[in-house]
């Protein structure tokens, strides 16, 4: 069970925004989709951010926010027109349908959950000093022959 925070201007609730997140048993809170509600907000795993009504204001909040160096995984809920408008640059971890089912937004959490872990995992393994670096890999390595 992951704690997730919604960030929404919609008058309703979480169910509103993203239906099926509701019949999951994942810890959901909402807060105003501003960089300011992020300020004072409870322990997060997994930032959900609505997207669905307002691209260009949800671009500029994920600028905010990615400018602010927040380390959690994002996932934009927006519309099937929405998604042709979502790029690289506005550094999402994941993007979903707000008709995804519950079996999509469980798997799209974990999966963003597992590649925040995994690059904190690859980031504890570099060892620094000065100018040299060590970097233990985890990979296996093949040889060709």
């Amino acid at each position: 069970m992951a704690r997730a925070l919604l960030l929404t201007n919609s008058m309703g609730a979480s169910a509103e925004v993203l239906p099926a997140l509701g019949l999951l048993s994942h810890q959901v809170r909402v807060a105003p989709a501003e960089a300011s509600a992020l300020i004072d907000t409870p322990d997060y795993e997994v930032l959900f951010v609505d997207a669905r009504r307002d691209l260009p204001g949800s671009k500029s909040l994920m600028r905010i926010m990615a400018s602010t160096g927040i380390s959690s995984p994002i996932i934009l809920i927006t519309t099937e027109g929405g998604l042709s408008a979502i790029t690289a640059e506005w550094g999402a971890t994941d993007v979903i349908l707000d008709t995804a089912g519950p079996a999509e937004i469980d798997a799209r959490i974990r999966i963003a959950m597992g590649r925040k872990s995994a690059e904190f995992t690859e980031a504890e393994s570099e060892i620094r000093s000065g100018e040299v670096v060590d970097r233990k890999s985890t990979r296996l390595n093949s040889s060709h022959t």
